[in-house]
């Protein structure tokens, strides 16, 4: 095998992706499911379908900014989405800057007390851990405005070295050191685009699109190739 043959080997298992315990494309053929059933599809409510990141008809879901707009996940204990332990969260987002400054994305638990959390807060993406018995000793992230288009957001927590890490189209944007050994509280139904009885009114409007959960926190390296565009695509609204 020649060097560069090598090289190239080396370089894909380094910074081979694991594959994710959630997948939810949100497009026209799974509409609310994950790619491989590990957990009941979501239940939408006035949301619609709407192009996707790279242009494609279908392929996020849309929503409004309003009470009823929204999709909920169930979520059993010790199922796919109770991840609990260390984790990476990831989508495409189009925020809609008509809508409000805030609006979760991802937001477990479906009302009262937060737990584990991915929002938008005064327009930049906002990410928050807390341990499972909610003593609200958490950690949060607050940094980079959505604004200007599709964007690859997330964030990441390692329960072995205590670092959490948001993340936007692959670059690091912010860290902080949270305890080591943290059980997440991942427990609770999830919502999309609003919690219940938000009496503050705060409701996500734009498009997410191919959500997806690893029960690791994924390197920059992994990130920046899940964050790739395929070459050509469009940068859609």
């Amino acid at each position: 095998m020649s060097l560069e043959r090598l090289l190239r080997h080396y370089f894909f298992f380094l910074f081979s992706v694991p594959q994710p315990v959630i997948l939810f494309p949100f497009n026209a053929e799974y509409q609310t499911r994950d790619i491989k059933n590990r957990t009941a599809p979501g239940i939408p409510s006035g949301v619609s379908l709407a192009p996707g990141p790279y242009g494609e008809e279908d392929g996020s879901y849309e929503f409004f900014g309003n009470a009823n707009s929204f999709i909920e996940f169930p979520n059993s204990p010790g199922g796919a989405l109770d991840v609990r332990y260390s984790m990476t969260i990831l989508c495409w987002v189009y925020y809609d800057e008509r809508g409000g400054p805030h609006g979760p994305i991802f937001n477990y638990n479906t009302g009262g007390r937060y737990r584990v959390q991915l929002w938008v807060y005064h327009r930049l993406i906002y990410a928050s851990f807390i341990d499972r018995a909610l003593s609200y000793s958490w950690s949060y992230l607050h940094h980079t405005s959505l604004a200007g288009g599709w964007k690859f957001v997330g964030a990441s927590y390692d329960n072995e070295t205590g670092e959490i890490k948001l993340w936007v189209d692959g670059g690091l944007k912010q860290t902080r050191r949270m305890r080591a050994g943290v059980e997440l509280a991942t427990q609770g139904n999830v919502r999309m685009g609003v919690r219940k009885n938000d009496y503050r009114y705060r409701y996500f409007k734009g498009k997410i699109s191919q959500l997806q959960i690893y029960n690791e926190a994924l390197s920059q390296q992994q990130i920046l190739k899940l964050a790739t565009k395929p070459k050509g695509e469009r940068n859609s609204v």
